[in-house]
């Protein structure tokens, strides 16, 4: 399993999904924007029409949603507010999206300044340049850009910000079952790739191209809140109910609505749905197509070909996994992808530099039975399955890391899902990025 995730692999492609969505779509002159911006005809922005001349994009770090029951359109007394564009979803693909929107001429889309608005569930990530991304490497998990992904952010002009907080992967080691010394393992380079693989924490990547849009465009924060569907636009704009949602904790990654608050409501010309495994708009997408599913069986027979769904699969092969920070000495090289594999295919361990000093997060990957995968396990039978499986590494394993990594509850590894066979609802909505597919690294 390699774990050089090439997430943003398919970035660039999805970007041209959303450009070739907009264009299939009667948004505007959205025909001429796809022209102007097809990945085929090398065309792109310039830096005289870049971001950092004249629009306004907010992040606002939000909450995702999958019910739109409760939400209404608020009385004539309530004015929304209104935004060009609404990206859900502050991730890579959500993030990127809002920069490419941001640098379309506005002469394209109307002689007034855009104002494009970003929501995710999460708070921010701290800026690259933070040290708890030094402090405390295993709670960041790093991913790995490939030509495609660095293509498409060559095509923005925000490679040079995401390129100078990563760092280089010009190939892996493996070790098959059985080998345990670092000898045995097997080095492959990637000379052969169009470019040197770039490594970095997630969301190191999501704080760079934050620092982007903040430092180029001027901004507003709406923390913490949830957004969900009202309306996608079939008499109007699309109409989205926000509500604030507090974090259960400093380090949560959920957060709870105030039952008592009453959602505020804007609306925009267009929505992006780039909200990755949560979908939020593409399970809104699904439910609004069973509302709307004709009556007669001759109606429901074609319509059903047609109508949008979220597939769910099932993993017969389910791995969870927990962090470890493993600091490599000066003879081993720090700019390889170091990969092993244990007997009985019982475990497999993914290593990948945090930094070019040798610091490293790895990988345990587990099936979920496993007793090792549980929170609170044995640090001593930890030690003795490292001891044994992977005693190349074992010694780089302090006892008071071992610990930890034995205290900690495993995470989850994306399933796998697919939505489609359409992208958009109604000419004012598209999904991109994993809110389309997921699959598991």
């Amino acid at each position: 399993m390699n774990l050089v995730l090439i997430l943003l692999a398919t970035l660039h492609s999805n970007v041209a999904a959303l450009i070739v969505a907009r264009s299939q779509i009667s948004l505007g002159k959205a025909s001429t924007l796809a022209t102007q911006y097809n990945p085929s005809n090398g065309l792109g922005p310039s830096r005289k029409n870049n971001i950092r001349s004249r629009l306004f994009v907010s992040t606002a770090f939000t909450s995702d949603a999958t019910s739109t029951e409760q939400a209404e359109v608020p009385p004539n007394n309530r004015s929304p507010t209104h935004y060009t564009s609404v990206v859900v979803g502050g991730g890579p693909a959500g993030l990127l999206s809002a920069i490419m929107l941001a640098q379309l001429s506005p002469a394209c889309i109307s002689s007034q300044k855009q104002r494009i608005v970003v929501y995710d569930r999460l708070s921010p990530p701290p800026p690259p340049s933070d040290m708890a991304y030094s402090a405390d490497i295993s709670k960041y998990y790093l991913l790995g850009l490939g030509h495609r992904g660095q293509k498409a952010l060559q095509r923005f002009d925000v490679w040079k910000d995401v390129a100078a907080a990563s760092v280089p992967v010009r190939g892996r080691k493996d070790w098959s079952p059985g080998q345990s010394s670092q000898e045995d393992g097997v080095v492959r380079l990637s000379s052969e790739k169009l470019v040197e693989t770039r490594v970095l924490a997630r969301d190191k990547l999501v704080g760079t191209l934050l620092e982007v849009i903040k430092t180029s465009i001027s901004s507003d924060d709406a923390s913490e809140n949830k957004v969900e569907p009202v309306n996608f636009g079939e008499h109007g704009p699309v109409i989205l109910a926000v509500s604030q949602c507090r974090p259960f904790d400093q380090n949560a990654e959920e957060c709870s609505v105030e039952g008592s608050m009453t959602p505020s409501i804007i609306t925009a010309d267009f929505l992006i749905g780039a909200d990755g495994a949560a979908r939020t708009i593409a399970n809104a997408m699904e439910k609004n197509d069973v509302d709307s599913k004709p009556r007669s069986t001759f109606s429901r027979f074609f319509s059903n070909k047609h109508r949008f769904r979220v597939k769910r699969f099932d993993d017969d092969n389910q791995r969870v996994y927990k962090s470890i920070p493993i600091t490599f000495p000066s003879s081993w090289a720090s700019d390889l992808n170091y990969s092993a594999r244990s007997t009985g295919n019982r475990a497999a361990l993914e290593a990948l530099p945090s930094d070019t000093n040798g610091n490293y997060c790895a990988l345990l990957l587990l099936r979920p039975d496993d007793e090792l995968a549980r929170a609170e396990c044995d640090p001593s039978v930890l030690r003795e399955f490292f001891d044994l499986e992977y005693p190349q590494f074992s010694p780089l394993i302090s006892d008071d890391v071992m610990k930890d990594v034995a205290k900690k509850s495993a995470s989850n590894l994306p399933g796998f899902r697919y939505a489609g066979p359409r992208l958009n609802e109604g000419d004012k909505t598209v999904i991109i990025g994993d809110a389309i597919h997921t699959v598991k690294p």
